[in-house]
């Protein structure tokens, strides 16, 4: 395996199996690891308040990232419910507890910590996830492009649990090949995680360019492997939450 590295260091040139050369720049990201605690965190913010609850979180995210400082955070993008501009969805994941916990002890993420305590937010529900009981391609390490995004989703998904391997086989050529910008040009990024409390649920994270990046997706041979799955009725319940970053000002709300 790869040496841990600075996740905002260099990242490495290399060719995956079964990609073309250019699958997302052949760029990945130097650090390689599973992802053993994320969360979505949905907030709803007082609408007097968002100017002073996005200067907290451009605190929080942008040092979350920062090695020196919160070493065991793997990603935390910032996004924005497109349906209701006042909510907004944090995607943080860790390496393990023990790093989620430590992120809660930082001076980053106390700006979050002090805003809250101050009033601005109207409500707050987390779900737990991970990656590190899947395979090692469900959570993505290469870098195929930056934001903003206009486009990016949630899919929640309950499987029947009969079926649960069937669901991973396409679950595997759909996430893989959106992240090869020959096959999927406007993808940004495409993770699969699984719910911490409920067995057989889990989460689909999308980031595209834009609507017209996601609607291209849904053309391709690989999205094709997911439909299939679904329509031979593998799926007990779906949901999905529309999201963006291109309203965030500032340019930190996407991880590259």
């Amino acid at each position: 395996a790869q040496d841990l590295l600075a996740q905002a260091g260099a990242a490495i040139p290399f060719g995956r199996p079964g990609l073309g050369a250019s699958a997302c720049d052949s760029i990945a990201l130097a650090k390689m690891t599973s992802v053993g605690s994320a969360v979505f965190v949905t907030v709803e913010i007082k609408p007097d308040r968002i100017d002073d609850f996005l200067k907290a979180m451009e605190d929080d995210v942008t040092k979350s990232r920062d090695k020196s400082l919160d070493p065991g955070c793997v990603r935390f993008d910032l996004l924005r419910d497109r349906e209701n501009s006042n909510k907004f969805v944090f995607y943080e994941a860790y390496v393990d507890d023990e790093a989620a916990a430590a992120h809660k002890t930082t001076a980053h993420y106390k700006s979050w910590a002090d805003f809250k305590a101050s009033g601005g937010v109207e409500s707050q529900t987390v779900i737990k996830s991970e990656a590190s009981s899947l395979p090692a391609w469900a959570f993505q390490t290469e870098v195929c492009g930056s934001g903003p995004s206009s486009c990016a989703v949630i899919v929640t998904v309950d499987i029947k649990p009969d079926r649960v391997g069937d669901f991973l086989t396409a679950m595997e050529d759909d996430a893989k090949k959106s992240r090869d910008t020959t096959l999927d040009p406007g993808c940004l990024r495409f993770d699969l995680l699984k719910d911490r409390d409920a067995a057989n649920r889990y989460y689909f994270y999308e980031v595209y360019k834009d609507d017209e990046g996601a609607v291209f997706h849904k053309t391709t041979s690989h999205y094709k492997s997911w439909a299939d799955f679904k329509a031979s009725g593998g799926v007990e319940n779906q949901s999905v939450v529309k999201l963006e970053t291109a309203s965030i000002p500032g340019g930190f709300a996407l991880q590259a």
